[in-house]
């Protein structure tokens, strides 16, 4: 994902967040509703008034343990992408639903010949859209539709009483239905400029700049996430440590702008191993380290290890040459190796410095097709054998040219 569409990502996720911190404003509509159908149903008699006014309250406490769900589900992890669109979704079917209510108390009342129950029923209709175009702007597909399916009916009910005075009160509803639509636009541009701007400040605060991968401060924000859910929910993490071979051969050999490129190729090539929950992070030159979220044994850590090793170790095409590096990976698990962001560090980083002590061999750097050869550049790595102990450590032959 590019940063633009990370942060875009970003954006969207808090606009759906900040959806499920308007808890208030429910309890009032829903208690509203439910007061005035209580008392149009007392004043007139109507059984119909108060049904709805308890159908309106009960949408509120679903709407309520929703937020609840919402609360509980996204203290273990992250809100992501995928999920905020679902949970975008189940909001919306409140919010419409509460709409359908006041539209449907407003049909009721217009359809009695108390004169006082329209006139419930019109502060209703407006108290209800001025508030909902208030909170939930943010995200106007939600927000117009709940004015449709409240207004609309409301017009059409005042409508059917074929007077001036309540063709003028339809009127009024039309004209502040169209014309919040300017306001809905208003609002969701301002709140998305504003998060946009402030999620663009973060990214480049946690950003490396070359690469583009989170950097140190954001590697330790999402260390403290990882032992957080370790801590709450007992789900272990593992922290890799990995380390390009012979990258400084290659950078003096082929200069430095074909080792920027071999640095965000490798970036990129890490980056494409990662789950939802990972990450990797440049920590200085050519050295990364990959936190690895939802680890149930050292099986786990051993397999992206080995995906990591086949990714790095596969030839690169720069500047008209194919370059053919080796990478060295050691890895700890928390809690079996430690719980502390620099006691795995150090852990994964022993495992590392001791696979590259314990290999030979020397990879090439090949021209493409119709340019000079390159020739040998470095050693190349034999495979070792996967060691035991405090960290996982794995490595893997490099194809020869």
């Amino acid at each position: 994902m590019t940063s633009k569409a990370n942060i875009a990502s970003t954006v969207y996720i808090e606009l759906v967040r900040l959806l499920f911190t308007a808890r208030w404003p429910i309890v009032v509509v829903g208690a509203a509703i439910l007061m005035v159908g209580l008392a149009v149903g007392r004043q007139t008699g109507d059984p119909i008034a108060p049904v709805i006014g308890i159908v309106g309250m009960l949408v509120t406490v679903g709407r309520l343990m929703l937020c609840v769900a919402f609360d509980r589900t996204f203290q273990r992890r992250p809100l992501d992408l995928p999920s905020a669109e679902v949970w975008e979704r189940r909001l919306a079917i409140g919010v419409v639903s509460t709409g359908v209510c006041v539209g449907a108390f407003a049909v009721r009342c217009f359809l009695l010949p108390d004169l006082t129950a329209h006139m419930v029923a019109g502060g209703l209709v407006f108290g209800y859209c001025a508030g909902t175009t208030t909170r939930f702007s943010i995200r106007p597909w939600i927000v117009k539709a709940s004015l449709g399916v409240s207004v609309i009916p409301a017009v059409s009910a005042a409508l059917w009483n074929f007077d001036l005075m309540h063709a003028a009160q339809a009127l009024l509803f039309l004209i502040f239905f169209f014309g919040a639509f300017e306001l809905i636009v208003y609002i969701h541009d301002t709140t998305r400029e504003q998060l946009t701007l402030r999620a663009e400040a973060a990214h480049l605060a946690r950003a490396d700049v070359l690469t583009k991968l989170p950097n140190r401060l954001r590697l330790a924000e999402h260390f403290d996430e990882a032992a957080d859910r370790l801590q709450r929910h007992g789900e272990g993490f593992a922290v890799i440590s990995v380390d390009l071979d012979f990258f400084k051969e290659a950078n003096d050999r082929f200069g430095h702008a074909a080792g920027d490129e071999l640095l965000r190729v490798v970036a990129a090539r890490l980056t494409h191993l990662l789950r939802d929950g990972d990450l990797a992070a440049r920590i200085g030159g050519d050295e990364f380290i990959v936190i690895q979220a939802d680890v149930t044994g050292a099986g786990d850590v051993e397999r992206l290890c080995g995906r990591i090793m086949e990714a790095l170790c596969a030839p690169y095409a720069i500047d008209g040459h194919t370059i053919r590096l080796g990478a060295s990976v050691g890895a700890a698990r928390a809690p079996n190796d430690g719980v502390r962001l620099d006691e795995l560090l150090g852990k994964a980083d022993a495992a590392l410095y001791a696979m590259k002590r314990n290999r030979s061999g020397r990879p090439t750097a090949d021209a493409m097709p119709g340019t000079r050869d390159a020739g040998p550049l470095a050693p190349a790595l034999p495979a070792g054998p996967d060691s035991g102990g405090s960290a996982t450590e794995r490595s893997q032959p490099l194809v020869q040219a």
